[in-house]
């Protein structure tokens, strides 16, 4: 494994089994995203919701204000209603596909990420080629770990998202994203990059937002 690799295929398992791994190889840490985090992260359901119940509350005061009628009001409201159920629900869908055809692996050679729901890919890192990463946790200690790659052999944006970190769209970042138990998997991966003698720089991700801690931490 000189460089990434991207390979795309119809037969990938979100799990493996030590016994399907090169012989040496051994694994430190799998697992999948968790829905509601990718759900409100990637697929930004409350700034959906936000804004159908801005346009909810517009139509609802519109009408009445010019009818004089609530009934009037919620009646002509119901069509708009009906969509922000519909988009819900379906983001919430696509967010739990998502989350179960996808499936994150660490190695003490290399991180290998799954995904994909109507074209299954697959990203193999070798550890060596990690330049850098960062830990962002979340209230619910979920995170998200994005890995900084070299120029050469780097994916597209497009190639990973949901899986690449948000608005690095020249220089993308493969993103183990909305995973349970964050810090510890970050410390799991941080023992794996000092055994290979790699080098992550370290990178502080604050986050302001009230669902989340303000914390980065360097994974070297």
């Amino acid at each position: 494994m000189r460089h990434v690799e991207l390979d795309e295929t119809d037969d990938l398992k979100t799990r493996v089994a030590q016994n399907e791994l090169p012989a040496g190889e051994r694994i430190l840490w799998q697992g999948r995203p968790d829905w509601w985090r990718l759900a409100v992260k990637a697929f930004r359901v409350k700034w959906v919701a936000a804004y159908f119940l801005v346009l909810i509350a517009w139509r609802l005061g519109s009408v009445h204000n010019d009818t004089a009628s609530w009934a009037m009001a919620f009646a002509k409201t119901m069509p708009l209603l009906g969509s922000f159920l519909v988009v819900g629900a379906i983001l919430m869908l696509l967010s739990l596909l998502y989350s179960r055809s996808t499936g994150f692996l660490v190695t003490d050679r290399r991180v290998v990420m799954r995904y994909g729901v109507a074209l299954p890919s697959q990203l193999n890192i070798p550890l060596k080629e990690i330049d850098a990463a960062g830990l962002r946790v979340y209230k619910d200690g979920t995170g998200d770990i994005p890995l900084v790659l070299p120029k050469k052999g780097r994916p597209f944006y497009f190639q990973i998202w949901p899986f690449a970190r948000p608005f690095k769209y020249r220089a993308a970042e493969p993103m183990l994203r909305a995973i349970p138990d964050a810090e510890r998997v970050a410390q799991t991966l941080s023992r794996a990059l000092a055994a290979t003698g790699g080098t992550a720089l370290q990178e502080t991700v604050r986050d302001r937002q009230a669902d989340e801690i303000g914390q980065g931490a360097a994974l070297a």
